[in-house]
């Protein structure tokens, strides 16, 4: 199976074990829950073990070319595999300290989605842009200008989501997977210059907006500095930006909700001496 060369190690080699899960988990199993020959058998014979294999293959498949569906379906996986634990220590285990082993399982379970989750989640694969965050008004972004190295021209474009190892960039311009580019932006006063390749692109939707990842090559010490303070104060002011953005909403809804009684008010009080006035008849 071709597999993408920006993925790291780890996350290779989880996706490889996903990849043998048949193999891998049977032999866990085998170990861990005290399966003798007849467990086993009765583990590998069950139409639930080769559904959660396919699903695991198939996310394993996600994983290794770096695919959307890959980390859903890593997800879906683990959360089939509990069952599949809790089933095979129930029914096909011999071991005396079921509940403390399947804690250790699912524990093992969340590291490893703790790990995959921080290395597809980064800026240039599958950025944290929803999409209000898009809006402007609702998201603090940096103007870029892209030069493109084999085409020779400059592209505008907006950094959306920002790391040392990388980026993504919203842009309108079509990009080639593995093209170079270098970047041009400014960051709180420091002009930085980063050269990249294109690792990932989306089209407008939901959950992004149209643009391209770009995964930095080896910065100079002088731009990882600037990149990592620049990019903790980006963080700060977002999450100061947020809390003002809830506060002016919450000021907004009150003084809608203000209005509103204001209005309600002569209409009762209208109300209320035409009752008085038929009383006084």
């Amino acid at each position: 199976m071709k597999q993408t060369r920006y993925i790291s190690r780890k996350l290779r080699f989880i996706a490889l074990l996903w990849l043998m899960f048949p193999v891998s988990y049977a032999l866990y199993a085998f170990f861990a829950f005290s399966l003798s020959g007849s467990g086993i058998a009765k583990l590998v014979l069950s139409p639930g073990f080769w559904f959660i294999s396919i699903i695991a293959i198939l996310s394993a498949r996600g994983l290794l070319k770096l695919h959307w569906y890959g980390w859903y379906s890593y997800l879906f996986s683990n959360f089939l595999m509990v069952y599949q634990t809790a089933v095979a220590l129930v029914y096909y285990s011999d071991q005396e300290f079921r509940l403390p082993v399947f804690l250790a399982t699912g524990a093992g379970q969340l590291f490893f989605i703790y790990i995959v989750g921080r290395e597809i989640r980064v800026p240039y694969f599958f950025p944290r842009i929803r999409w209000w965050e898009s809006d402007p008004r609702y998201k603090l972004s940096v103007q870029t200008r892209l030069n493109r190295e084999e085409k020779k021209d400059e592209l505008e474009g907006e950094i959306m989501d920002l790391s040392v190892g990388g980026c993504f960039i919203k842009t309108h311009g079509f990009f080639m997977l593995d093209e170079p580019i270098t970047l041009h932006f400014t960051l709180f006063e420091k002009n930085i210059e980063c050269r990249g390749r294109v690792v990932w692109r989306t089209e407008s939707m939901v959950t992004h907006p149209k643009g391209i990842g770009v995964k930095f090559d080896t910065l100079s010490k002088e731009n990882v500095f600037c990149l990592k303070q620049a990019t903790k104060k980006m963080k700060e002011l977002a999450k100061a930006y947020s809390q003002m953005t809830r506060e002016r909403n919450w000021q907004e809804y009150l003084q809608r909700e203000q209005r509103y009684q204001g209005r309600r008010a002569p209409i009762i009080s209208i109300e209320s001496a035409k009752n008085n006035k038929e009383k006084n008849k």
